[in-house]
């Protein structure tokens, strides 16, 4: 489960945090760590602190014999305090003013209810800071400008302004003691008061001091963008084709034609003619700037399950605030697929469509339930839309054969005769003596690639052989399964860690033709295709009556599992 600080740290990007509060801390040779300026007044409480009550320093006992300490509360208008206090400066002080070791490093320090970040600096000069106007000598001078926020606030923006603003204010003391014997002209409280302004209304400020400025400025650090898997669809936020220059990169210019949100990544780079590398490269960038987002690949054998964000919809469709975006209108105008002038179907019905998706049940299996067919709505997109706004997820299939070698429990230590046996009879292992010959040969044979294209084949990839026979009606109608060829390197993906799309986008095949290789796995076929052994002929043809009718959508699945044997004792098919 994503925890709060990792999802504020993914989410740094798409905010700025406030800040809160600015002081001035400085070591006092007398009165040791304390706090020189703060703004707002009063946000950090000390012991020297004035706050916009009083009027009076903590020594000033004018105020104690004043005879009706009542009667002049009441005249003063600044009685009670504007801003809350945040936290007492005692409880940090250590990490305010540190040891010398940590002194030039960035130090943040969480209270109860705030954030505090600082860069302390500690310039030791024996002749400039010598104690002859202090009590004892300390021969250094240690001062710290820290920003305060929220508690769950993520500092990695501020993290180069708190460092810029310390390192500036530690070479304007070196050059011309702007922070020990400042000239007349200069105000600490004026400064932090305009860094305090300007970064929270502008995200940059520029502060003069004597003829030096100090120019920072808030710039959001976006998380490197997960990586991008062949299978994947990239769908663009934003018209690709009307940004694209000459100055492009080569690749990228030419991937961004076919980002049409049905493509996925690899079909992308065929198409493209790139090599698949690079068109991963250019899509992560895409998706680094938030050019495009990324989805599954939409089929009508896919699963999806609802989210609790659904209520959050509900509720955002109630509460139209102006200026932002009516999210019902917007689901109902981007499924609609009717005549302009007719109405478009409304949010209460496509919600209670939504409701009715569930793990397991095909889109297939789910039109036909609802018979969304007879309705003006693109279920392409409708699907895209709740997968795009969060509410929707894809349960994924991840086939699981049973007699995986990586399944199988390892026997202890045999005699060499009862080793030469069991290779003899095949019985023993999960790959017969022949498919393991089969399985040398093929595992790192070279990919034909489907379409034209300059780019490399990928290494890893074995494209599944095509088969004339899936490809003719009589096939499907028959009264067996459809034999199908295919690497035997292909069985060694159904170890419970690989779903669907990947399998089919790294063999090139259909999930209709996945689905007779799960099938003749599970009804104990041999590895690389062909019939199954002899002693489950009669399963073969009894279980083949369940693959007659398959609907053309591709819910085949679903089909195969409502028969009696599903795909078969060796294969189970899990959905996550």
């Amino acid at each position: 489960m994503t925890t709060s600080r990792q999802l504020l740290k993914e989410e740094s990007g798409l905010y700025t945090p406030k800040l809160v509060a600015v002081f001035y801390a400085v070591f006092d040779p007398t009165l040791g760590p304390r706090v020189v300026h703060q703004i707002p007044e009063g946000s950090v409480a000390t012991a020297l602190s004035t706050f916009p009550s009083r009027t009076s320093t903590p020594g000033d006992t004018s105020s104690e014999s004043t005879p009706s300490s009542e009667t002049a509360d009441s005249s003063e208008p600044n009685v009670v305090r504007a801003n809350p206090v945040l936290f007492d400066f005692s409880s940090i002080l250590d990490f305010v003013i540190p040891k010398p070791e940590l002194c030039g490093h960035l130090i943040t320090k969480a209270t109860r209810t705030s954030k505090v970040l600082g860069f302390p600096i500690r310039i030791v000069d024996e002749e400039k800071y010598h104690g002859t106007k202090s009590l004892y000598n300390r021969n250094a001078f240690i001062f710290n400008v820290c920003f305060v926020f929220e508690r769950d606030a993520e500092l990695s923006v501020f993290e180069p302004v708190v460092r810029k603003t310390g390192r500036t204010l530690c070479a304007m003391e070196e050059h011309s003691s702007l922070l020990s014997s400042p000239p007349p002209d200069f105000s600490m409280a004026n400064l932090l008061e305009q860094l305090y302004l300007d970064l929270n209304a502008y995200f940059e400020t520029s502060v003069p001091l004597l003829g030096v400025d100090l120019d920072v400025g808030l710039f959001p650090f976006y998380m490197n963008p997960p990586e991008v898997p062949t299978w994947q669809v990239p769908v663009a936020v934003i018209n690709l084709e009307k940004m694209k220059t000459r100055s492009w990169d080569v690749t990228l210019y030419k991937i961004c034609s076919f980002i049409d949100g049905v493509n996925p990544v690899k079909r992308i780079g065929e198409l493209a003619e790139v090599d698949i590398y690079l068109a991963r490269q250019c899509i992560q960038h895409l998706v680094y700037y938030n050019a495009v987002i990324m989805v599954d690949i939409f089929q009508f054998s896919n699963s999806y399950t609802l989210l609790p964000d659904i209520a959050d919809a509900v509720q955002y469709g109630e509460e139209e605030d102006e200026g932002t975006t009516d999210l019902p209108t917007e689901c109902e105008n981007y499924v609609f697929t009717g005549e302009p002038d007719a109405a478009p179907v409304p949010f209460a019905s496509l919600l209670s469509y939504y409701s009715k998706l569930q793990p397991g049940l095909s889109l297939a299996e789910w039109i036909e339930l609802l018979s969304l067919d007879d309705h003006p709505i693109d279920i392409r997109r409708m699907i895209q839309f709740g997968v795009i706004k969060g509410f929707l997820r894809r349960v994924y299939a991840y086939p699981i054969w049973l007699d995986h070698p990586n399944l199988q429990r390892k026997e202890p230590h045999r005699s060499s005769r009862s080793a030469s046996t069991a290779d003899a009879s095949g019985a023993a292992t999960p790959l017969a003596a022949p498919a393991k010959q089969v399985l040398s040969r093929q595992l790192d044979a070279p990919a034909v690639p489907r379409h034209s294209t300059s780019a490399q084949p990928s290494r890893t990839s074995t494209p599944m052989p095509s088969d004339p026979a899936l490809d003719t009606p009589e096939a499907n109608d028959g009264d067996s399964t459809p034999n199908v060829s295919y690497p035997p390197s292909l069985a060694l993906t159904f170890d419970g860690t690989h779903h669907t799309d990947e399998i089919c986008l790294k063999y090139s095949c259909s999930w209709r033709t996945l689905e007779l290789v799960l099938r003749h796995l599970g009804e104990g076929g041999k590895v690389g295709g062909g019939d199954a052994s002899a002693d489950e002929d009669d399963a073969d043809g009894d279980a083949g009556e369940g693959a007659r009718d398959v609907p053309r959508r591709g819910s085949a699945a679903s089909a195969w599992d409502k028969a009696a044997g599903g795909y078969g004792d060796r294969v189970v098919m899990l959905h996550i």
